[in-house]
């Protein structure tokens, strides 16, 4: 089992998150499931996209880094995070996210 690993910043890729129109909404795994990581974690950022909602499978942590960055589930409730906020979100929820000019950390469990 290993104890230890440097994942290289160069080996970061960018994705399209999916399911957003207009705007910008990407992801960066840093430590993937693909990899059965015991917590996948990676970068996103987020700007003016419209996107579905998504129903959680997993619990998730965001750390705002820039900008604004929030959260819309289902029952109402809204959260808007800046630098430095974190935002805890539980598995099942159904949520949309929403930022303006927003980068951020996540990892999920």
């Amino acid at each position: 089992m290993r104890s230890i690993r440097l994942i290289k910043g160069d080996s970061i890729r960018t994705e399209d998150r999916g399911g957003a129109t207009d705007g910008t909404a990407e992801i960066s795994w840093a430590i993937s499931d693909k990899e059965c990581a015991v917590l996948p974690c990676g970068f996103g950022r987020w700007h003016e996209a419209l996107c579905e909602p998504k129903t959680l499978t997993y619990d998730e942590v965001i750390l705002v880094l820039e900008g604004v960055f929030g959260v819309e589930a289902s029952d109402g409730t809204r959260v808007e995070g800046r630098p430095g906020d974190v935002i805890e979100l539980c598995k099942g929820a159904t949520v949309k996210y929403f930022g303006t000019h927003a980068k951020l950390f996540f990892v999920t469990n």
